[in-house]
């Protein structure tokens, strides 16, 4: 599954330049993962060492409040692995962004560490790297295991955000992907505080695959991703990627600007026919308070992008790092 057409020349190009002997980055962001991370990691290791590829992996806890942490450290010594904690929890999408700031190799797996993207398919994704793709990726062949409620809110996010926008975001993407170095240097020189990470994937553009791939059930543990946590997430990609909030907004303005010119010339004629009396109280009322709620409504959208706005302009780091260790105790 492509979802766009890329010359064969190119691939072949970019086939031929590809490092016959790549350092492959494995990226796992963990939140209370103690029940799969080691399980996980020791699930990489044995593949990427299967292909005789030179690797790294890198586990980012977002501030763990279970014994994660201390069943990584005990790893330390056994596996190819940098540990970095967080200060506190900064959500997935700055734990991804920490993953991709310290890492080294050519190419880069993106991989969440509770055994729901399978960990297999990773030769595959690293075979069309092979054939000169900056970016495979995952795409989800159902949402099967889903409440209906969750599902109707995906859909819904995407129709949304891609509704008349330039840059499609593909429905059903994962993080679960495969980045070449380049894209890696691409997502690092974006300085954006509000990460939407499947936005920017596709912003940066590249030579892309999607691979249609199953997505299993959780090893061991709780997900901590609630429906506040989606909708937050949802929120953060519609005023990144998309003004069609403030667009429709403003066209409800007109609309209902229009509608008051006709109520009006209806009164004029009315008042001119029939003369005037006491009545119209209750309409009054009604549009009073439908236009405030309109009003409101309308401000509150308008202070998400200012709020988010304001968050941009105050360039805080997007993270802490408490500790790295591991192979390396370096900074980016």
């Amino acid at each position: 599954m492509n979802d766009a057409y890329v010359p064969a020349h190119l691939l072949r190009l970019q086939a031929a330049e590809r490092p016959a002997e790549p350092l492959v980055t494995c990226i796992v962001p963990v939140y209370n993962e103690a029940a799969n991370i080691v399980a996980l990691l020791q699930t990489l290791h044995a593949i990427l060492a299967g292909l005789g590829l030179r690797h790294e992996l890198i586990v980012v806890d977002d501030g763990s409040r279970d014994n994660s942490v201390e069943l990584l450290r005990a790893q330390l010594g056994s596996l190819p692995l940098t540990l970095i904690e967080l200060s506190r929890n900064f959500g997935k999408e700055l734990a991804l962004t920490a993953g991709i700031d310290h890492a080294r190799g050519d190419v880069a797996v993106l991989i969440d560490g509770d055994f729901q993207h399978p960990p297999e398919l990773i030769p595959r994704f690293l075979e069309h790297w092979r054939n000169g793709y900056d970016m495979v990726y995952s795409v989800r062949a159902s949402r099967e295991g889903e409440g209906p409620l969750k599902r109707w809110f995906t859909r819904s996010f995407y129709t949304l955000l891609n509704l008349g926008a330039p840059l499609k975001i593909p429905e059903n993407t994962q993080d679960f992907r495969v980045l070449d170095r380049r894209i890696l240097d691409a997502l690092r020189a974006m300085p954006e505080r509000n990460r939407f990470m499947k936005g920017l994937y596709q912003w940066v553009g590249f030579t892309r695959l999607a691979v249609v791939s199953r997505t299993d059930e959780r090893r061991g543990g709780d997900s901590s991703f609630n429906l506040w946590r989606l909708l937050g997430l949802g929120l953060t990609g519609i005023t990144s990627f998309s003004n069609l909030p403030l667009r429709v907004w403003s066209v409800i303005g007109g609309v209902i600007s229009l509608a008051s010119i006709f109520y009006a010339l209806v009164v004029v004629v009315d008042t001119l026919l029939y003369g005037t009396d006491l009545a119209g109280w209750p309409t009054l009322t009604v549009a009073i308070t439908f236009l405030g709620g309109v009003q409101l409504m309308s401000i509150g959208v308008l202070g998400e992008y200012i709020g988010r706005i304001f968050a941009e302009v105050k360039l805080r780091p997007h993270y802490f790092v408490a500790r790295i260790s591991g192979d390396r105790d370096k900074k980016p």
